[in-house]
């Protein structure tokens, strides 16, 4: 199309014309016009190589938009090209030390959610798999952790596994979508105290979840009370082989993880010999395999008591033998299968009502453990949470097509991984093929696996996240942040667990929207250069609505009373809203009946916009202290500068 207001560089475009059915365009050029004639044919043509260059622009755009994209979010296009053999032999060696490590964990934690072992299996090789992909920390080992198993027992009861798979499902699917709507930042919401708060209590239950297979009697219950109850009902029905060694692993659990902490010759590395970074090497080993060496120590006990009995392992009898065992585990990997969405009682719907907030808290839970994780070990970089949350709800998703429950990334096996030197997300895949090995080659001696020795694993690892010196440091800095803290620790003691969760974060909240209700503002009496008296109020902070009615008592209460200029120092506010503004406004107009101004200096340009969109205000916006000076000057004549010494004169008489 022609602009008939677009001017040519050689002069004013004229109109194109159509002359014998060619279309011709005319410029004037100045000298003589240029006719150019177009047949049907060329015309055509163009807007046919027009069209061609325009679809392969599109596609160009389209393609290199799509790989940013792929870049974005598939991490492991970040560093994959670069992977270096020392990478290899790193993640390797730490990715071969935490699945012996979670081989054992994974199984006791089935039993936190009241399912049967292999399911903490399943739960522990897909998710490591899926999780190198978009995962950006090198630490997390994706796979069950005692916090959110708590939380899924808590959700789905004594339902059984198809329950904690559909949940897992759920929990994947609100993570990827939370992940796309840039909601990583509500971690952010989530303060250190309460975090600390939920991890104590949340530890003590796990802790007391565990004592009913350390002693070998039933148990159960969502909260501490009702977990002492039941076991205190059995209690009756102790069985002293599984108390003995349940107490002897932990203590043995325990004293190897001193004794890995020991070290011989000088501390610094390079100032030691060869044969001392060895033992070291050594003792560090010992340390880390631990709770293999203790549950594997157990088991040879177990496999001799029964043998000893000639017992049938085929049967579904318990062996006569003075330990409970895990029992038969199905040999091999899971098979690929879709969640139970509905069953012949219960619909789709029916069976997210069951689960009630669980279906919401155990996502942010599950993302709050992680991001502690990353920011942990993170090593000075930032943590994209979006990222994360994409990460570990791919990794719940995929496992729950492979029966699995919903995980994230453990503390106590995110700091082994560290120690053991892992060097990329890659370490995961040989994670994941160490638990696909035992499951393929190991089930059959699974069947030995005394209960009680992991229980004790679990114990002994949940005494690490009872944060008792926090208490100290939160005192000692905020004691307002400590009544914060114990509000969710007793919370999630005595509630069921998501309940004690929720209390802590609205009560976080509740203090924030306390402190941004009352802020702090100095207020003096000042002189400017000429000698006008105002009043001058500075706010510490943002002024936004909750804070509002403080605010306009506290500046009513004293420019009234002193009857002079009101001037509002708005270098601390870095946020304003409507609501603000409007109140200003009105306050305003009070103090300008009274013959008063008020003033408003110092104020960033995004704050000073609110205010400027208020129709019928009074308010005097000043860019600095010299147009400040300059407004009171213009208000204040000489006789009115005066007239307020002699009324501050006889004020002093007075006094």
């Amino acid at each position: 199309m022609d602009n008939p207001k677009y001017e040519h560089d050689n002069g004013a475009q004229q109109n194109s014309t159509i002359n014998n059915g060619n279309l011709q365009l005319n410029y004037g050029t100045g000298n003589n016009d240029v006719i150019l004639a177009v047949d049907d044919a060329e015309l055509s043509k163009i807007i046919s190589n027009q069209n061609k260059t325009f679809i392969q622009h599109t596609k160009s755009t389209f393609l290199k938009n799509l790989t940013n994209f792929a870049k974005r979010k598939l991490f492991i296009l970040q560093w994959i090209f670069i992977y270096s053999s020392e990478d290899f032999l790193g993640d390797l060696l730490a990715g071969i030390t935490i699945g012996l490590t979670v081989i054992p964990q994974s199984m006791a934690l089935a039993s936190i959610v009241g399912i049967p072992a292999q399911y903490g299996l399943y739960s522990s090789f897909v998710g490591t798999f899926i999780y190198l992909l978009f995962g950006t920390s090198k630490v997390v080992p994706m796979g069950p952790t005692a916090i959110v198993a708590l939380l899924i027992n808590n959700t789905i009861g004594t339902r059984g596994p198809a329950y904690a798979t559909l949940l897992c499902f759920l929990t994947g699917v609100i993570q990827t979508l939370m992940s796309f709507a840039g909601l990583g930042i509500i971690v952010n919401f989530i303060s250190v105290p309460v975090c600390s708060g939920f991890t104590s209590a949340a530890a003590i239950l796990v802790i007391t979840s565990q004592v009913k297979d350390l002693i070998g009697v039933k148990g159960g219950g969502g909260n501490l009370l009702k977990m002492c109850r039941t076991v205190l009902e059995h209690i009756s029905n102790i069985s002293i082989g599984d108390t003995i060694m349940g107490f002897a692993c932990i203590g043995t659990v325990m004293l190897l993880k001193a004794f890995s902490t020991m070290r011989i010759g000088p501390k610094e590395e390079e100032l030691q010999t060869a044969w001392q970074k060895n033992v070291n090497k050594l003792i560090w080993a010992i340390g880390a395999f631990r709770n293999s060496f203790v549950v594997i120590v157990c088991s040879i006990i177990c496999y001799c008591c029964v043998h000893k009995t000639n017992h049938d392992i085929t049967s579904d009898w318990a062996p006569p033998i003075p330990f409970k065992v895990i029992g038969k585990i199905p040999y091999g990997l899971p098979h690929f299968q879709w969640p139970e969405f509905s069953n012949t009682n219960e619909s789709f719907l029916d069976i997210i009502l069951f689960m009630g907030s669980g279906i919401i808290v155990i996502p942010l839970i599950s993302l709050l453990e992680n991001i502690s994780l990353c920011r942990t070990f993170a090593e000075g970089k930032p943590i994209d949470t979006d990222q994360e949350l994409l990460a570990i709800g791919m990794a719940n998703i995929g496992n729950s097509f492979f029966q699995g429950f919903a995980g994230s990334g453990a503390i106590a096996r995110g700091a082994l991984n560290y120690s053991s030197g892992v060097r990329t997300p890659l370490g995961g895949l040989y994670t994941g093929l160490t638990v696909m090995a035992a499951l393929v080659f190991l089930t059959p001696y699974f069947y030995y696996i005394p209960k009680t020795s992991l229980a004790a694993v679990i114990i002994a690892a949940s005494f690490m996240m009872v944060d008792v010196k926090m208490v100290k440091y939160v005192y000692n800095s905020k004691k307002k942040d400590l009544v914060l803290m114990l509000i969710t620790f007793f919370s999630c003691l005595f509630l069921p667990l998501e309940y004690g969760v929720l209390i802590g974060i609205v009560a976080n909240v509740g203090f924030i929207m306390c402190s941004a209700a009352k802020p702090k503002i100095s207020i003096q009496v000042q002189k400017n250069c000429d000698g006008i008296k105002y009043l001058l109020l500075t706010p510490d902070r943002y002024l936004i609505f909750p804070s509002m009615e403080y605010v306009r008592q506290t500046i009513t209460k004293h420019g009234l009373a002193l009857g002079i200029p009101v001037v509002i120092d708005g270098s601390s506010i870095f946020e304003a809203d409507f609501t603000t503004a409007n109140v200003f406004s009105m306050m305003s107009l009070d103090f300008s009946k009274k013959g008063q101004y008020l003033y408003l200096y110092n104020l960033k340009p995004s704050v000073a916009s609110v205010f400027k969109g208020i129709k019928n205000c009074n308010i005097y916006l000043c860019a600095n202290k010299d147009e400040l000076n300059e407004l009171l000057r213009n208000h204040f004549g000489p006789s009115q500068i005066q007239e307020q010494y002699q009324n501050e004169t006889i004020w002093t008489s007075k006094m």
